[in-house]
């Protein structure tokens, strides 16, 4: 008898951390078509009906701009799985998976800003006597939303730009989790206004991109459909400057460029990555490994056993992208690594007991200046540190790449607004404009010598960004991305 695990992907909100498991959507099958080929040149559908299925989604930003076709197929006649590894074996297909299902890192005169000991850690007092932020600078929070209705950050949420890639009533990117809204305070809640905290930004323009509901819950269709918002945006010209995304994933696959290539979120993050417009930034995870490495042992469902690799922060070919591990403070002052962090990210930025904005409609944290806080823990609060580093500096200087950022931002192993701002001032003409890291992952064709996606060592799973350390919200741990293995005996 021999019982096949299929792969599972997990994604969590960096900040809860439990396991639920659930099963993929059946017959749905994310899929990216090699466009330079005949088989390109036909239309979705018709590469679709070759395999009895059907297009429900086509991707036109990510495939526009990155020059493959990003497509959800569907079919009644193959379970996901089957489909997927069918169309792996196509020379046509770049990558397909299943489309597994999601599951919920100058001195103001605001009242909360002496609790913000993340902002004094960043030395982001003195980086405001540089700039406070620019409303023509953009922020994309990929996440649960942003509940705008908070009076500490309506000023410098753009709903008019909103978007949500699952089912909902409104298109206003509202967000009814309370995720976003934490993150979406790090990065711009309102400065100087008397009440409320500070955001590294007292002024940016942040877009919320619901990709998760009010339960948290979502799929890799509704992720890649955010980026492929996202993308959409920047080809239409809106100056986003940096696009948040506070999800981790677990998978036991090699971070190699066979692997990689194979991964259709990866080739979405690529086409992003590609457009150099936007620094993306992504938490480190908190399961106590080391980013690019494999796990050492068992974390129970997030991560079933060793062997398995924190993505997205351990991706590679991406030039733009920014991992971020949380920093915490010991009984004496001094700055530590987080215990629940992963080790090995690109930058260190505050994720321990962070003071952050939260839904509203929670009448339990509204504070008597009327704004709704709480504070929380783990890499999902200190990614967002690093996208408002982002922002600010895009507010200094707008003709700044993402790869100039990105440079600005990584001076030091840990993050200092104030010292990034000053290493563009005196650099900015001389850095970069583009990274090298991702020319050698423009070759999309697998040298089929590394190649392990979709087989027993192919397996995932993944965490809310912080485990099961994530705790202070007190919220269950939730398992955003769980694939029940399919048992087949021979």
């Amino acid at each position: 008898m021999m019982r096949k695990i299929l792969s599972a992907v997990l994604f969590l909100l960096l900040m809860i951390s439990s396991s639920s498991a659930l099963e993929y959507t059946d017959g749905d099958v994310i899929v990216v078509l090699k466009s330079s080929t005949e088989e390109g040149r036909v239309t979705a559908s018709d590469f679709a009906g070759q395999f009895k299925a059907s297009v429900k989604e086509f991707y036109s930003s990510l495939s526009e701009t990155g020059g493959d076709a990003f497509m959800m197929m569907h079919s009644d006649e193959f379970d996901a799985e089957e489909l997927s590894s069918i169309l792996r074996e196509n020379p046509n297909v770049l990558a397909a998976s299943p489309n597994y299902k999601v599951h919920a890192a100058m001195i103001p005169n605001d009242s909360g800003f002496s609790e913000c000991w993340g902002m004094n850690e960043i030395n982001a007092s003195s980086a405001w006597n540089v700039t406070t932020g620019n409303s023509n600078v953009y922020v994309a929070v990929i996440d649960s939303g942003i509940d705008y209705t908070n009076p500490d950050l309506t000023a410098n949420v753009d709903t008019a730009h909103a978007f949500r890639s699952v089912a909902g009533d409104a298109n206003d990117g509202k967000d009814d989790y309370g995720h976003g809204t934490h993150v979406a305070g790090t990065i711009g809640a309102v400065g100087n206004n008397s009440i409320g905290i500070v955001g590294v930004n007292w002024n940016v323009k942040m877009i919320p991109v619901k990709a998760l509901d009010s339960s948290g819950s979502g799929t890799i269709a509704t992720v890649i459909s955010a980026m492929n918002y996202v993308t959409s945006l920047i080809n239409n010209g809106l100056n986003i400057r940096a696009v948040n995304l506070s999800l981790e994933t677990y998978m036991n696959i090699a971070p190699n460029h066979d692997n990689l290539i194979r991964m259709p979120l990866w080739r979405a993050f690529k086409v992003l990555d590609d457009t150099n417009k936007a620094v993306i930034v992504v938490a480190a995870g908190n399961q106590s490994e080391t980013v690019g490495q494999p796990s050492s042992y068992a974390h129970g469902t997030m991560i079933p056993g060793a062997g398995y690799y924190a993505y997205p922060a351990s991706f590679k070919g991406l030039d733009n992208l920014i991992s971020v591990s949380a920093l915490g403070r010991n009984d004496d002052g001094t700055i530590v690594t987080a215990a629940f962090s992963n080790k090995g990210a690109d930058i260190g930025a505050p994720g321990v007991n962070i003071l952050s904005t939260w839904l509203q409609s929670s009448t339990a944290n509204i504070r008597s200046d009327g704004v709704s806080l709480r504070t929380s823990q783990g890499t999902s609060m200190a990614a967002p540190h690093v996208s408002g580093t982002a922002a600010l500096i895009a507010s200094r200087f707008p003709a700044a790449t993402a790869y100039q950022i990105k440079q600005s931002i990584l001076i030091g192993s840990q993050l200092d607004a104030n010292a990034s701002l000053s290493y563009a001032a005196s650099r900015i003409s001389t850095l970069s404009a583009r990274g090298t890291e991702g020319r050698s992952y423009d070759d999309y064709n697998p040298s089929g010598t590394d190649y392990d996606y979709g087989t027993d060592s192919g397996k995932s799973s993944s965490s809310s960004g912080g485990g099961c350390n994530e705790i202070s919200f007190g919220f269950a741990c939730i398992a955003v991305l769980i694939s029940l293995a399919r048992k087949r005996m021979n």
